[in-house]
């Protein structure tokens, strides 16, 4: 696998702050894979736009703002990584009205409650989802990256900002390539 660097996504929010990767290349201007979900999925046109764009809500404002990465939004859990959105729950709303049979997937890893990184994703046509022709390369990416990450947070390669939000390069610096 090559390498990739960890970038911040979104942090406006008042609770967690997200990340996401993007791989490193020569010309180094390619989208991260957050971006090329969001992409794909949430262009005007595309017959999954608003359930898109329900996602993307989820993540900014219910996750983002009001509630942080809790267990109640982590509870599909694949191997090492996450799955968004989170099976429904009659004790919050925004997860309720997405419905059980939702069908978009955003792979990610919860580092905290304060911080999450996003991968991509794609249609969940199968059952699992590693039977689902648009996710099971990108299952085996998100693993990849989950395993490489959870690696130098231990070997304290990366480690948690003071205020808890961020991740740092084990030198203090924003810059982390894995």
């Amino acid at each position: 696998m090559n390498n990739f660097a960890l970038e911040i996504w979104y942090d406006e929010g008042r609770i967690c702050t997200f990340y996401t990767v993007r791989w490193v290349t020569e010309d180094d201007d390619t989208a991260s894979e957050t971006d090329k979900f969001f992409n794909t999925y949430a262009v005007p046109g595309h017959p999954l736009e608003e359930k898109a764009m329900q996602l993307f809500r989820l993540i900014t404002e219910c996750i983002g703002n009001r509630y942080g990465a809790t267990d109640d939004f982590f509870d599909r859990i694949v191997k090492k990584a996450q799955e968004l959105p989170p099976k429904p729950k009659q004790w919050v709303e925004e997860i309720k009205d997405l419905g059980i049979h939702f069908p978009l997937r955003l792979f990610c890893y919860r580092v905290t409650e304060n911080i999450v990184i996003l991968f991509n994703g794609g249609i969940k046509e199968s059952q699992s989802t590693q039977e689902s022709k648009s996710l099971s390369m990108k299952f085996y990416e998100a693993q990849t990256f989950v395993k490489k990450i959870a690696e130098a947070l231990q070997s304290k390669m990366i480690e948690i900002s003071d205020d808890g939000r961020y991740l740092l390069n084990f030198d203090g610096t924003a810059d982390i390539i894995l």
